[in-house]
C-alpha cells in the first residue's frame, strides 16, 4: 500500500537522527488514517527493515530506533468518534479522561468553567506539566463559582475576547490529535439537568481546522 510504504520510507529516513517531535502534518496525517489492519502491517514492515538495519548496525541503536518509531505510529494512530449526552455523567467524565490523557497540550475554548471537577483535573494536569491555554468569555470568568481566575492565577495563560458579544465556543484539543466539541458548558447545571451533547474524534481534518481555529482566536484575543 502507498500510505504504508511511505510511511515505511519516512522512518528509515530518520534513522540515526533522534526523533525530536517536530513530525510534519503530511506524516501525522498519514498515520491517523491508517486502520487496524494497516497499522499491522506498518508494524511488520518496520520490523522487517530493523532486521535490514541490524545487518549493518549496532543492534542497540536499531532496537531503539524501532521503539520509537512504534511509540510514534501508536501515538498518531489513534481512532477515536464519539458522542456523549447529558444529562448524566457521561460527558463530565468523559472530558475529565480526555484532559487526564493529555501528555503534551491542552487547548481549551470554553464559554466558561464553574464544574470544580473539570477545574481540579486542568490543574492536576497542569502541575504534572501539560501545557494548557484557555480562551473564555471575559463577562463570564466574573460569575459566581468561576474557576477561570484560579486557572490564570496558578499559570496557565487565559485570554478573553473583550467584547460586548459573546465567546461562545466550546470545544479542546488535546495534544493536537483529539478535538471535543458540542453544545456542553462546563458548568455542574450543564452535567445535572441540561439536555447536552459533546462529540469527540481524532479525524486528522477536523481537529486541524480547529486548532487552525484556535491559534486564530489566541492571536486576537486578551490576556486577563
Amino acid at each position: 500500500m502507498k500510505t504504508v510504504k511511505y510511511l515505511v520510507d519516512f522512518f528509515v529516513s530518520q534513522y540515526g537522527h533522534p526523533f525530536n517531535g517536530n513530525i510534519s502534518a503530511e506524516v501525522i496525517q498519514q498515520l491517523n488514517q491508517l486502520n487496524r489492519a494497516e497499522r499491522g502491517e506498518l508494524k511488520d514492515s518496520l520490523f522487517n527493515q530493523a532486521r535490514v538495519l541490524e545487518q549493518t548496525n549496532e543492534g542497540g541503536s536499531v532496537i531503539f530506533w524501532l521503539q520509537n518509531c512504534f511509540e510514534i505510529v501508536e501515538k498518531y494512530s489513534f481512532r477515536l468518534h464519539k458522542v456523549y449526552f447529558s444529562p448524566g455523567f457521561d460527558i463530565i467524565d468523559n472530558l475529565c479522561e480526555l484532559i487526564k490523557q493529555g501528555r503534551e497540550t491542552v487547548d481549551l475554548c470554553v464559554f466558561t468553567i464553574t464544574d470544580s471537577r473539570l477545574s481540579d483535573e486542568i490543574i492536576s494536569r497542569f502541575r504534572q506539566g501539560v501545557r494548557f491555554r484557555i480562551i473564555t468569555d471575559d463577562e463570564k470568568m466574573y460569575d459566581h463559582g468561576s474557576e477561570i481566575k484560579e486557572l490564570e492565577r496558578i499559570g496557565i495563560p487565559v485570554k478573553t475576547d473583550r467584547s460586548r458579544y459573546h465567546m461562545h465556543n466550546k470545544f479542546g484539543i488535546i495534544d493536537r490529535r483529539i478535538i471535543f466539541t458540542g453544545s456542553f458548558n462546563w458548568t455542574y447545571t450543564a452535567s445535572k439537568h441540561n439536555q447536552e451533547n459533546l462529540l469527540v474524534t481524532t479525524n486528522y481534518d477536523i481537529v486541524n481546522q480547529y486548532q487552525t481555529e484556535f491559534e486564530r482566536l489566541w492571536e486576537i484575543m486578551y490576556d486577563i
